[in-house]
């Protein structure tokens, strides 16, 4: 009897075994995802919170240091805002088909290895909307770049790394979550840690300083307020609180015992030997009064003395000086008419009824001070005693000594004295640029920062920490998914 074959179709070979091949598969999906579960949707809203970001530091970043600080923790915000929402829901929506396919050969690590690429493709085209968006609506970013030729591709690193490390930080969220709502409910908590402890805007107190190194926040903030050159820049809130405070007025009434008692107080003391005033030559005074010249003037300001005719005779018969002259003769004597002298005829003026209209007449003359100076060969006079000194120089405790071994100062102890003037008085009386200047330069100099510092070292050190926070986090999702056979649900 002749065997009966019987047509059997070949085993179906199972295809696209490979860790590589699951790679591409899984990254075609989540390209699906993308355009038919709406996930595109993170571009438009990208933009939209890079609009209303810049809006708000467009005027400060790059400026100054308060407005670098404030820049760098918006930037910091948003690039961990955008990568939070990338992912918190990528892997728990299809957690049932994803512990199906592992049981029917899915390796996790290919999985897991698509969403970090495409992820990755997700956050750089954010950053680069969001770069475009704050260059649109104004914000001044600087050409020349410290790590790179340009300083938009030195923040664009920068806020990827931030997103990416935030996006590979939700997706490990969405590895543990079993349902979205579960992974919604957690983010909020995640986004406040990271923004709270990011150490930057939010002073933390010692015991929680630490937890700081555990945020991509505090990297991401040092690494842009670094590259924004923080510690290069002027500080304005101190001079900015003093200018809205230009019509208030200060001071007070204190005695003189007060002011001699506060000369002799220890803070002062400690500084007896500052230097009030300097000493100067003769020739270094004239140079400064040079300066003022080009730019005040000074030889072409009119002098003007005037003097009545009662003051001139009041003079003649008062100072000692001209006592000579009151006893020189103008008529010498005739028998027993007596001579009469200077001092005779300047009485006789003074109190003759005839002339009083004329002794109240002013007589003077006006001259330039120019015309003074040269008049006396200042200039000669100047060049003969150019190296003598004008002064010693005074110091603080010469001061506090005067004062103390005033005999004159000390009996009037109880004298009061008022002083009250407005607080734009004091700005114009030092110079209100270089008044300005001064506050924004030492106010700078307090508020420096180390971990600020625009140094490479600094930034490449913050940009590792981040690529670290991103692998960390692939890494802990590939765990967490490698144990999702256990899952009972």
């Amino acid at each position: 009897m002749p065997e009966n074959t019987i047509n059997q179709k070949p085993a179906r070979r199972i295809r696209h075994r490979g860790r590589g091949s699951q790679v591409f598969i899984y990254l075609g999906k989540q390209l699906r995802f993308f355009i038919n579960q709406n996930d595109w949707k993170v571009l438009p809203m990208a933009a939209i919170i890079a609009a209303l970001v810049s809006m708000v530091i467009r005027k400060r970043f790059f400026i100054n240091m308060e407005g670098s600080l404030m820049g760098a923790f918006a930037l910091t915000c948003v690039a961990i805002w955008n990568g939070c929402f990338n992912s918190i829901q990528s892997v728990c929506r299809e957690r049932p088909i994803i512990k199906r396919e592992h049981r029917s050969g899915l390796h996790i690590t290919s999985y897991v290895f698509a969403h970090m690429i495409y992820q990755f493709g997700l956050c750089l085209a954010q950053t680069a909307l969001t770069l475009y968006v704050m260059i649109m609506m104004g914000v001044k970013i600087p050409e020349q770049g410290f790590m790179t030729p340009y300083m938009v591709l030195d923040l664009g690193i920068t806020l990827l790394l931030i997103s990416y490390a935030s996006d590979m930080l939700s997706l490990f969220i969405s590895s543990l979550s079993h349902t979205t709502t579960g992974a919604m409910t957690v983010m909020p908590f995640v986004l406040i840690f990271q923004l709270v402890f990011s150490g930057g805007i939010i002073p933390l107190p010692a015991w929680s300083a630490a937890m700081s190194n555990y945020t991509i926040s505090n990297y991401g903030l040092k690494a842009i307020a670094a590259q924004s050159g923080y510690n290069e820049l002027p500080m304005i809130t101190a001079w900015n609180t003093l200018e809205k405070m230009r019509d208030n007025e200060v001071g007070g009434t204190v005695s003189l015992g007060q002011i001699l008692d506060a000369l002799n107080s220890e803070p002062l003391q400690r500084r007896r030997d500052m230097k009030l005033l300097d000493s100067y030559t003769v020739g270094e005074v004239a140079d400064m009064l040079n300066s003022a010249d080009q730019s005040l003037h000074l030889r072409e300001k009119e002098v003007t003395h005037t003097m009545t005719a009662r003051e001139i005779l009041n003079m003649l018969l008062t100072k000692e000086a001209l006592q000579a002259l009151r006893d020189r003769e103008i008529l010498p004597a005739a028998g027993e008419q007596p001579a009469i002298t200077v001092e005779a005829v300047a009485n006789a003026l003074l109190t003759s009824p005839d002339t009083q209209a004329l002794l109240d007449k002013e007589f003077g003359a006006t001259m330039t001070l120019g015309q003074v100076l040269d008049s006396l060969h200042a200039q000669e006079l100047v060049e003969i005693a150019r190296n003598e000194k004008v002064n010693e120089p005074v110091t603080l405790g010469d001061i506090i000594d005067f004062a103390a071994g005033n005999q004159a100062l000390q009996s009037k102890r109880d004298r009061t004295v008022t002083l009250k003037a407005r607080l734009g008085d004091f700005f114009e009386m030092f110079g209100e640029e270089e008044l300005k200047e001064l506050v924004q330069r030492k106010t700078a100099e307090a508020s420096r920062k180390p971990e600020y510092e625009r140094s490479e070292d600094n930034i490449v050190s913050n940009w590792t920490m981040l690529a670290m926070f991103a692998l960390l986090f692939a890494v802990l999702s590939i765990l967490s998914l490698k144990m999702i056979d256990k899952d009972k649900r």
